[in-house]
């Protein structure tokens, strides 16, 4: 299945917009196209697909002169040309790694000129994987807005591919879970499916590795409520909301345990820090709700948490004894903390545990 159907034809060859299932799918087959763009509100998975797909293009053992970084912030059209051109050194291809560009950012000859890069590019050599961690393309909407879509119709159109992240539900993901299991003599039913979707906040890449764990325990035949909830961790998402509400509430010993957990399950910093700001997202809009005189179902509604509302009923709950000063002020911690492990050479656990101690330090 692709993603919005086929958006453009060339040649009779009917060029998609990809499913995060079938982008997965067509990794796994070794279909690899010159660029790629990842967005969406599954930042998570938009990273950690991005990274894998790095890895499986281009050894680490082969990096020194081939291996690009390259943050929104940084953005320069020029640079990317004069990585296009170039050739890979002991290697089969050059990748870059593009994190949060925004169009909507660049100026137009910058625009014209990434366009022109992209017509050209070699995919035989040379790949560029854009994805997204911080920055909202769809600007507070569900589609792309009108610059981000025509970089992405252009990318598309020469044989890219452009896959969104989507936070899905879980009674949405039961086809693909069952599908997963079949193969390997495993079967789960609906209800525990949707169990599992819900344990790890929909998040296809987490769920797929859960499912290699539980059908290598089960061996063959039905994977039950009991062999999940001894096998399966709890949640990214929630723990690092433990981790907000504790930072928030001052209780920083409870905070580092939890952020100690996180690392224990190889959970990376940027990964981490996205999640947790977007935990601190939830409390400001909860709290400035509170304020405003708006109920949980304005904000559910008026910031797309369809599906979600688990998050807003909880913002809400736990809000009530935090200073908006104080979620304020951790915000922009966590943003300069962010911009800080994209262009430092500084361990991102570091800084992300230097982050967590300033908000804990906050008086007013």
């Amino acid at each position: 299945m692709y993603y919005n159907g086929c958006i453009n034809e060339i040649g009779g060859f009917c060029v998609p917009y990809l499913s995060d299932t079938e982008l997965i799918k067509s990794i796994r087959k070794g279909d690899i196209r010159g660029v790629y763009f990842f967005w969406g509100k599954d930042v998570a998975s938009s990273e950690s697909i991005a990274k894998k797909l790095c890895d499986k293009l281009l050894p680490k053992e082969q990096r020194d002169l081939n291996y690009h970084f390259i943050t929104g912030a940084d953005f320069s059209a020029s640079e990317l040309s004069d990585i296009a051109e170039a050739l890979p050194v002991f290697a089969d291809r050059t990748v870059t790694l593009i994190n949060d560009l925004n169009a909507d950012n660049l100026k137009k000859d910058e625009q014209d000129t990434l366009m022109k890069v992209i017509s050209d590019l070699d995919s035989e050599t040379t790949t560029f994987i854009f994805y997204t961690t911080g920055v909202d393309l769809a600007a507070g909407k569900k589609a792309l807005t009108p610059k981000n879509k025509k970089l992405c119709d252009h990318i598309s159109k020469l044989g890219g591919i452009v896959t969104e992240f989507q936070q899905k539900k879980p009674n949405e993901l039961v086809n693909h879970i069952q599908s997963r299991l079949t193969p390997v003599g495993c079967f789960m039913s609906p209800k525990n499916a949707e169990y599992l979707a819900s344990l790890q906040n929909c998040s296809i890449l987490m769920i797929d590795n859960e499912l290699d764990k539980l059908s290598a325990y089960a061996g063959s035949g039905e994977i039950t409520k009991e062999m999940i909830d001894l096998l399966v961790s709890d949640q990214l998402e929630t723990d690092a909301y433990k981790l907000s509400r504790a930072v928030l509430s001052g209780k920083g010993s409870e905070a580092f345990k939890t952020l100690d957990k996180l690392y224990s399950r190889q959970a990376e910093p940027i990964v981490l820090l996205s999640v947790i700001s977007g935990s601190f997202m939830d409390l400001y809009r909860a709290k400035t709700a509170v304020i405003g005189n708006r109920s949980q179902s304005d904000v559910v509604s008026d910031f797309a948490y369809r599906g979600r509302e688990f998050a807003v009923k909880n913002a809400f709950r736990d809000c009530m004894n935090i200073p908006l000063e104080k979620i304020r002020y951790g915000l922009g911690i966590l943003s300069l903390c962010d911009i800080d492990m994209k262009s430092k050479r500084t361990d991102p656990k570091i800084l992300l545990e230097e982050a967590i101690s300033k908000i804990l330090s906050y008086r007013r």
